[in-house]
């Protein structure tokens, strides 16, 4: 369905707050000229609060204005709310300007200036692309028109596919429109390059990398859903005819269930699917057969100018008669106005001249082309530009162009001399070739990055793959590119830790999973694909696509075990493959299983850090679940290997082990000694090695439970500086699961002691946000709990207990149920103070119906709820009973912060008898026992208690 445009007009204006300047036409908020980045919804929200300042809006007007149409939860603007003001609050002004009303909504309260700008007055500031963006092709001409219908047609429908002939042009007129709007879309252009993908399975894992998520299922889709919804992005999608079963099915799902989400496809043909807007990408214009043409009317043609722009590159300086410019509107026309095919000719006119290279056209293929109504037109004319260029190169250079056509995405100059070098094509003569190429445009030149890297068009490597299998070279030179890059993986992979070598290669994973897929083919060779698998498995979980990581090394552990022995690679596959089933969330049966097959391998090795390896996943289970007194066993069983081994990186791995377990347990004192050891002992090699091998990183989560710890042995400002260390910490690796971690103890500590709930908002919504980019949907669990307790704190207990039962859900499905008694503890609390006393009853008996341990780190907090309900329910003296268990196990654990809390349970009863001075006997000595000011939410309530007693 076709969306019309509306056609009133908007009188640009800037509307002033503070040090802020909104742009409502550009969609752009300043402070002191520089652009604050602001969600799509986030804009759309302030934009309703400045249309009435100074006065209250409330959820239900803003969902109405901002989510017009469509059905959203309350939630969800806060959600929002908390992130404009994480937005405005560079120097702590959001306080002043946006208000939260309890019960009634919100209020903007600065003072707002409105002023009309005319068009001159406004440059935006110029943006770049969120996303990595290929640069703008120098060459384009004839399309300008082409480009705006484009731009019209997605501002109109939302949904574009530009159609036309393989090498006519798509990707650059794409590329010409995604520059192009990044400002429109401030920044959110997103280029998916789908050509290197052979298997329509990796489609929707490759948007999802593309978009920064980490692809931690076998369907991402959801996760690319989420992470879109409210956002608004260009996406473009390139090259998608061979994927286009699956390409048309994601399009339309992100075209139908995001209004936010505009599309670019380039294809072959068109998808097919409702929403879509064709734009047919015709030929280059090109001048008719004319004998009494001019060279200035001739170059009046697309075509013409495009095929002189191309010489003038090559260092050709076009003549200026007629009978040149008749020869090059000759070839214009043969050429089909194909730019590709115009580029090649065009290349080669330094070398042979234009009537030089006229003639060779003319003299090697047909002016007429046969197989139009069978075939794509795109397929023979590329073909016979391909035939022609391919005609024009000498022996080694053809031999070379064949051998080429073996990498998939791009490649060094070092990587052409290891595949296409032997015994009758030496090393210098690979070199001279491959330049050569690149000067006839046979193969392209990336100077971008870090070193320089090489490619063959799509086109130009199936057609030079034809001649390598008529040459019978195939099998032979695939193999010697997976040799390649199995002792690329291999060198990566060597040295002290696997870290000593060199760096992984990133950006040679297409040519990695290219190998990998010739390998495990009908006539490729399984001991290379196992040896590929084994060494590219830190690659694919250091790049969060565990998903795709599982699908190799399953398949390369299960051809291994049918070998005599087990083997160092097969163990390599089976720990890579355990781990990503940890990471994706796989059936806790299975993690097991797989787990115990990798312990057993290592065992029979006699290979003590897979043992370790295969220990600590068994443990995790155990942790997560928590049978804690099995989690103990098994973190002293890796205790005793790693003594024994006397190695201070897995010494420091036990520690961390050891140290999580006892914290579980409530024994503080032991699990600090534990975590300060691994701390001060661990080694930053072995460190990162488990990183790579599991994508966990042991010494964030030790900073992060030395917070917590903190904070239950009152010492909150401590707290807050091991949180700081451990946000540094993830942030250097940069890898997905790191930071949930630092972002989960931030979140959590937050929601037990910060007594401003919009911050803890803030930090709760920090993490959701990063588990939802990423799919990590155990941590965003635990984020949706918190967030659903933060509102029934509000007294929204209708928006509230959906996000906690769908967070405990959730913490379920991954097996961890650690958190569980805590969040039930706090809703259970909430209930009762409601008055929702059979409700909060029935909790509490499923509380202490499901918990595994008897003794666990929030049991005081536990007996103190119980406490607090049989008082009021059932006999004050019996719940002061329990209270008081409360206080002896939380002074028996260390745990000031949960003994705090009870007593100020029993203080506040005291109170209300006049028990003055026995509140503030039991009260003063826990408070002085904190060593900081009062600064979480208890303190501050003790402080204020004892000094009103």
């Amino acid at each position: 369905m076709q969306h019309v445009l509306e056609s009133t007009k908007v009188v640009p204006e800037v509307i002033a707050f503070g040090p802020f300047r909104l742009f409502p036409a550009e969609r752009v908020l300043e402070k002191a000229g520089e652009p604050i980045r602001l969600g799509s919804r986030a804009f759309d929200i302030l934009s309703a609060l400045l249309e009435r300042p100074g006065e209250i809006v409330s959820q239900k007007e803003l969902l109405a204005k901002v989510w017009r149409g469509l059905f959203v939860e309350e939630i969800t603007v806060r959600v929002h709310i908390a992130a404009l003001r994480k937005a405005l609050n560079m120097d702590g002004e959001a306080a002043s300007y946006l208000r939260t009303v309890p019960g009634r909504g919100y209020c903007l309260t600065a003072s707002v200036t409105r002023k009309a700008i005319a068009a001159a007055e406004r440059t935006p500031p110029p943006l770049a692309a969120d996303y990595p963006l290929p640069p703008r092709l120098e060459r384009m001409v004839g399309r300008d028109g082409t480009v705006g219908k484009i731009q019209e047609a997605l501002k109109s429908s939302r949904f574009v596919t530009i159609v036309g002939a393989g090498g006519i042009g798509k990707t650059t007129v794409a590329l010409t429109v995604a520059h192009a709007a990044i400002q429109e879309f401030r920044g959110a252009v997103c280029f998916v390059e789908l050509g290197p993908l052979a298997d329509r399975r990796l489609l929707a894992g490759a948007v999802a990398s593309a978009l920064g998520l980490s692809v931690q299922s076998d369907d991402p889709i959801p996760s690319i859903v989420a992470r879109l919804r409210g956002k608004r992005i260009l996406l473009v999608l390139d090259g998608a005819e061979h994927l286009i079963d699956a390409a048309a099915p994601l399009a339309r799902r992100l075209f139908q269930e995001l209004a936010d989400v505009h599309l670019l496809v380039t294809s072959r043909e068109a998808l097919r699917v409702p929403g879509e807007t064709v734009m047919q990408l015709p030929a280059l214009g090109s001048p008719p057969d004319d004998p009494k043409m001019s060279a200035d009317t001739a170059r009046t043609f697309p075509a013409v100018q495009l095929f002189t722009q191309c010489m003038e590159s090559s260092g050709v300086r076009p003549g200026q008669s007629d009978d040149e410019a008749l020869l090059v509107a000759g070839m214009c026309r043969k050429l089909g106005g194909i730019a590709l095919a115009i580029e090649l000719a065009a290349a080669h006119v330094a070398l042979q001249g234009i009537r030089g290279t006229a003639a060779l056209l003319e003299s090697q293929f047909s002016l007429r082309w046969p197989g139009r109504r069978t075939a794509p037109q795109r397929h023979q004319t590329l073909n016979a530009t391909l035939d022609w260029s391919y005609g024009l190169l000498s022996e080694h250079e053809r031999i070379v162009l064949q051998r080429l056509s073996v990498f998939a995405g791009s490649f060094t100059l070092e990587a052409a001399h290891a595949v296409s070098s032997d015994d009758g094509v030496g090393s210098e003569q690979v070199f001279v070739a491959v330049g050569r190429l690149c000067s006839k445009s046979l193969v392209s030149t990336d100077i971008a990055g870090e070193s320089l890297r090489h490619r063959l068009l799509d086109t130009t490597r199936l057609y030079a793959a034809s001649k390598l299998i008529d040459a019978d070279e195939w099998r032979r030179l695939r193999r010697r590119h997976a040799v390649y890059y199995r002792d690329v993986l291999l060198g990566a992979s060597s040295g002290e830790g696997g870290l000593a070598g060199q760096p992984l290669p990133h950006a040679d994973l297409d040519n990695i999973r290219a190998a990998l897929r010739w390998a495990f083919e009908v006539g490729g060779d399984e001991e290379l694909g196992i040896d590929l698998a084994a060494f590219s498995a830190p690659l694919f979980l250091g790049k969060a696509l565990f998903a795709e990581c599982q699908v190799w090394t399953r398949k390369a552990a299960e051809k291994a075990r049918t070998r005599e022995a087990p083997t160092r690679q097969q163990l390599l596959c089976e720990l890579a493959t355990a781990s990503a089933l940890v990471l994706t969330q796989g059936l806790p049966g299975e993690v097991v299983s797989t787990w115990t097959k990798a312990l057993d391998t290592a065992t029979a090795l006699q290979d003590t850090a897979g043992r370790l390896a295969a220990y600590l996943a068994l443990w995790v289970q155990e942790l997560r679940s928590p049978h804690l007194t099995k989690a103990l066993a098994l973190a002293e069983q890796c205790a005793a290997v790693t003594d024994a081994l006397g190695d201070p990186g897995a010494c420091a791995m036990s520690d961390w082990m050891l140290g999580l377990t006892k914290h579980y347990f409530g024994r503080h004192d032991e699990a600090r000694m534990h975590f300060q050891r691994s701390l001060d002992e661990d080694i930053e090699s072995a460190r990162l090695t488990q990183v790579k091998q599991i994508g966990f990183d042991r010494r964030t989560d030790c900073l992060g439970l030395m917070s917590n710890l903190a904070l239950m042995q009152g010492r909150p400002e401590e707290a807050r500086r091991w949180e700081e260390q451990a946000m540094l910490e993830a942030q250097k690796l940069n890898l997905a699961m790191p930071n949930c971690i630092a972002l989960t103890w931030a979140a959590f500590n937050a929601f037990l002691s910060q007594p401003d709930l919009d911050t803890v908002e803030r930090e709760v919504v920090d993490l959701l946000d990063h588990c939802r980019s990423h799919g990590i949907s155990v941590y965003a669990g635990l984020g949706l709990a918190l967030l659903g307790l933060c509102q029934i704190r509000r007294a929204d207990f209708d928006g509230g207990m959906p996000l906690v039962n769908e967070g405990l859900r959730e913490l379920a499905a991954g097996d961890y149920e650690v958190f569980h008694p805590i969040i039930r503890a706090c809703l259970c609390e909430a209930l009762l103070d409601s008055g929702q006393t059979g409700a909060a009853t029935d909790l509490m008996a499923t509380l202490e119906a499901s918990e595994r341990s008897p003794m666990h780190w929030c049991k005081p907090e536990v007996l103190r709820v119980k406490g607090k309900l049989v008082s009021q329910c059932i006999d004050r003296d019996s719940g002061a009973i329990i209270l008081q268990s409360s206080i002896s196990m939380a002074r028996e654990l260390g745990a000031v912060f949960w003994e705090l809390r009870t007593a100020l349970t029993i203080c506040e009863s005291w109170d209300a008898e006049k028990r003055r001075s026995d509140a503030r006997a039991l009260l003063r000595p826990i408070v002085d026992h904190f060593e900081d000011e009062p600064t979480t939410i208890d303190l501050l309530a003790a402080r204020k208690l004892i000094g009103r007693v």
